[in-house]
């Protein structure tokens, strides 16, 4: 009988999830409702593109990590920030794949989606697995 092991990217994505919520922050895997307080942090988009050779699999995945808060609490904001590039940073090793951050790419954008404005930091996390 086969061995059903998680994915690298969902082990990846678990990795970020886990290391969020070990900051304290409120996170999660879903764009939650407007009635959520902020700040919040939403571990969303992934991409990968996955290689092979003759015995094991390895690649990059690319995971998007969304924070949202109060237009007037940007040092907070940039802040968190900062903390989830430094954990991402610090992540070596998922359940069964050694990772190495490779690259990341930070903004900080308006977000006028609700009655009132926010800020929306968004990180793009390269990861290399192996």
């Amino acid at each position: 009988m086969p061995i059903d092991l998680k994915s690298p990217q969902q082990q990846i994505f678990d990795a970020v999830y886990a290391a969020s919520l070990k900051l304290g922050y409120a996170t999660f895997d879903y764009l939650p409702a407007n009635k959520v307080a902020y700040p919040f942090v939403f571990v969303g988009e992934q991409s990968d593109q996955d290689r092979r050779n003759k015995s094991i699999i390895y690649g990059d995945v690319q995971q998007t990590v969304h924070i949202y808060h109060n237009y007037k609490k940007r040092r907070e904001l940039t802040t968190m920030m900062d903390k989830l590039k430094v954990s991402c940073r610090s992540l070596k090793r998922t359940e069964n794949f050694y990772v190495t951050c490779k690259n990341i790419t930070a903004q900080t954008i308006t977000d006028d989606s609700t009655a009132d404005p926010l800020l929306h930091g968004i990180l793009e996390v390269e990861f290399t697995f192996n």
